[in-house]
């Protein structure tokens, strides 16, 4: 069960154990008809007070929530990249791409460690292979970052709505040469961020190798193939400035 149904039937739980208590003749026994005008009106309030609770956490909580539109250029931090993309993970259009983003700067900072525990055992820290191994690995988890922060503000300042709306445009009296070129900016934009996204997929992937092959004893052995991987790791983050 998703948490935020766990955490609503909590409180509704808890709520309800309030009541029990509030009103139960073997506890506080609250009512309405009591002879105390002040336990009377005590019931009352405190009626009043759980229903409003009960009726705003259930609203708030089972409402969808709303992105957050902040222009590409306010997306400057990786802080900011993380809040959007949470803010999207219940999007229809977004939900999937937020949550796997999210994932990749997890997954890849976790690979960069793991090869840079590699490299330090397989070369002396200065030396002419650990600079070039470092400099291309730490290359290759920047352009990935960057990545999810441009993929971040592409779901910035996509407005779910309109594009529902532009998918429907014949049926109104905008021009539809107009919509149209409006619709397929949507689809560019959405396009473009499943791009950078399965980039990421590609620079993890040989991130991964890399690290396989680091690890073999035999380093001498998978020089050529380490090497190449290195060549395919260069390529991955120089096209990973088109989605940028």
């Amino acid at each position: 069960m998703n948490k935020k149904y766990i955490k609503l039937v909590a409180i509704d739980i808890a709520i309800a154990i309030i009541v029990v208590i509030l009103y139960s003749p073997g506890l506080l026994a609250l009512r309405v008809t009591d002879e105390s005008i002040f336990r009377a009106g005590m019931s009352i309030l405190a009626g009043l007070g759980l229903l409003c609770i009960f009726f705003s956490v259930n609203i708030r909580m089972l409402r969808d929530p709303k992105p957050i539109h902040i222009a590409p250029d306010e997306v400057y931090d990786l802080d900011e990249a993380r809040k959007i993309l949470r803010s999207h993970m219940d999007s229809r259009m977004f939900g999937s791409i937020a949550k796997t983003a999210s994932g990749q700067l997890d997954r890849v900072q976790k690979c960069r460690n793991r090869i840079n525990e590699i490299i330090g055992r397989k070369f002396t820290e200065g030396s002419m292979s650990w600079d070039k191994f470092q400099s291309i690995v730490a290359n290759a988890e920047e352009s990935a970052i960057k990545n999810v922060v441009a993929m971040s503000g592409r779901m910035s300042i996509f407005d779910e709505e309109e594009y529902e709306r532009l998918k429907h445009y014949k049926e109104d009296d905008i021009p539809d040469d107009i919509q149209e070129e409006q619709l397929k900016l949507y689809r560019d934009n959405y396009e473009s961020t499943k791009a950078a996204l399965a980039l990421n997929e590609k620079i993890l992937l040989k991130l991964d190798a890399l690290a396989v092959g680091l690890s073999s004893f035999e380093i001498n052995a998978n020089e050529d193939m380490n090497n190449e991987i290195l060549e395919e790791i260069e390529k991955l983050t120089n096209d990973a400035k088109y989605y940028q």
